[in-house]
């Protein structure tokens, strides 16, 4: 089974989890030692090492924010959890104590919005992203045909806007590549 088919099980929902002083890979990497399977949203940036010279290099595009899959082995997650290196703590709907769980299909789709190799894309926080005010809308051509999100404005350019968790993302799309939905 490859990477792409570990991460997509039809009916597994994920979990956002958070970490601190920026250690998402580190949680990332023990989850794998131990076949749990987690996402964290990259980018390609510009880095100036010790050398001197600048290179691209692929770093997390959020610190303190990754997703992992709950399947079938739910409760080896929850065993593993507590012997991580790194403290963590799983996202709660902030009215209960519920945690938020994201269905495998909305997660496919925030993965396919994340790609590193698409340059349209801004990342922020879930405040900021749902403060902006645009319509809701439907990707019907391109890259990201069946995505849906709010249709905004932002620095002159048309994004649309998919929220998950704390993280709002903004992928560029031009506006003629939607149609609103009703």
């Amino acid at each position: 089974m490859n990477e792409e088919q570990s991460l997509s099980i039809a009916g597994s929902v994920w979990y956002a989890l958070q970490t601190f002083h920026a250690r998402e890979l580190q949680v990332r990497d023990y989850l794998l030692s131990h076949d749990i399977p987690s996402f964290v949203p990259m980018l390609y940036k510009e880095v100036d090492p010790d050398s001197g010279s600048k290179r691209r290099a692929l770093v997390p595009a959020v610190h303190n924010l990754l997703f992992v899959r709950k399947d079938g082995r739910c409760k080896s997650l929850f065993r593993v959890l507590p012997d991580c290196p790194v403290p963590v703590r799983i996202l709660r709907y902030s009215e209960s104590m519920k945690y938020y769980e994201i269905p495998d299909s909305q997660m496919t789709e925030f993965r396919a919005v994340c790609d590193p190799e698409y340059r349209g894309t801004l990342y922020t926080d879930r405040e900021f992203a749902e403060a902006r005010p645009g319509q809701q809308v439907r990707v019907v051509h391109g890259t990201f045909k069946g995505l849906q999100g709010k249709l905004v404005r932002y620095k002159n350019r048309s994004y649309v806007v998919v929220v998950l968790a704390t993280l709002g993302v903004f992928v560029h799309i031009p506006k003629w590549y939607c149609e609103r939905i009703l």
